[in-house]
């Protein structure tokens, strides 16, 4: 691939990786599934409840209620880094976030917030890129730390 190519796929991924994380903006919920990978091929880790594996299923129903339920939603993407290998594309980056999750049957909301340490392998499909993997895991800020 060469360098314009290359340059050309960074900017589609990037782009894509930011339409995701503007949904909790949004809240175009059901664009969600529209990121994923046909189900055989996508798998997600997250950094909340469950801990398992998740399918692109689980992990449509899980992103709906999180991003549905979510107010005040900010989100920022630091350290972008994207390796692209012919039609995939490994995406690591740093995720800080913040937002205050409502409780619509008690209508009482809680700060939620975080940084997350956030890979995603993205393939191409035809002519569109898709999360293929998302592993999240947060961590301690070191700056805070004694």
């Amino acid at each position: 691939m060469e360098s314009r190519q290359l340059d050309q796929a960074r900017k589609e991924v990037a782009a894509l990786i930011t339409a995701y994380f503007e949904v909790g903006k949004s809240k175009d919920i059901t664009s969600l599934s529209g990121f994923f990978a046909p189900s055989q091929y996508f798998s997600k880790f997250d950094e909340s409840r469950p801990y398992t594996r998740q399918n692109s299923d689980d992990a449509f129903m899980y992103e709906q209620a999180r991003f549905a339920n979510i107010s005040d939603y900010e989100y920022k993407i630091e350290d972008l880094r994207i390796d692209v290998i012919g039609f995939m594309a490994i995406a690591t980056f740093y995720l800080d976030y913040k937002g205050v999750f409502v409780n619509d049957y008690s209508f009482e909301g809680s700060t939620v917030g975080g940084r997350s340490r956030v890979t995603m392998v993205i393939g191409r499909f035809g002519d569109e890129w898709k999360i293929v993997h998302h592993h999240a895991s947060q961590f301690e800020d070191l700056k805070k730390s004694p």
